[in-house]
């Protein structure tokens, strides 16, 4: 069984002034309701972080400064890759192996994930994606 529905990406509005930037969002805008808030910062060059899909969870990965690279897989073993800059997100549905590279120096990631932290329900290989 293949999930229908497929990773996405958007842009939240980004306000920049003299006194700095700000980046902002309503969470109606998000496609679910988030219970979880986490954010990855300080990788070393190289690094790669993720490199795991979700049974049920859907996560929302957005850029809050700097740029990363992103590679998606699917349940067919189709892969797509992204580029995010500041204000970007990536909407990661559940069954969907991810892996956040390229992370330029200073980057900080933020992530919105629609269920509490379950280790149990973390895919580690993309070869087990559709069982």
């Amino acid at each position: 069984m293949t999930n229908q529905k497929n990773p996405s990406q958007g842009k939240f509005p980004v306000f920049i002034d003299p006194r700095g930037s700000l980046g902002v969002t309503e969470f109606g805008s998000i496609p679910f309701v988030p219970q979880r808030i986490f954010w990855i910062f300080g990788v070393a060059e190289n690094e790669t972080r993720a490199n795991h899909g979700h049974r049920e969870c859907e996560q929302l990965v957005f850029v809050q400064q700097g740029s990363i690279g992103a590679l998606t897989i699917n349940q067919l073993g189709e892969k797509e890759e992204w580029s995010l800059d500041t204000g970007d997100w990536l909407n990661i549905p559940p069954r969907h192996w991810l892996q956040i590279n390229n992370f330029a120096a200073g980057t900080v990631l933020g992530v919105l994930a629609s269920l509490p932290y379950d280790r149990a329900e973390y895919i580690d290989n993309p070869e087990d994606l559709s069982s």
